[in-house]
């Protein structure tokens, strides 16, 4: 418990400084495709093991 409130408050504090005024700009990183094709095939695989399990 102690350790998730310590990452909790890292968390909130990361966000807090992200907000001011005078945090620098971050820019978007474009996530490269296969990471987008493994996330799509690991859905497309549990969606077909929950159909095959699913009672009927």
């Amino acid at each position: 418990m102690p350790a998730a409130f310590v990452l909790a408050v890292n968390g909130v504090t990361h966000e807090y400084a992200s907000a001011l005024p005078g945090a620098p700009v971050v820019p978007h990183v474009e996530r490269p495709r296969r990471v987008r094709r493994v996330r799509k095939a690991l859905a497309d695989g549990l969606i077909h093991a929950a159909r095959v399990i699913a009672p009927t």
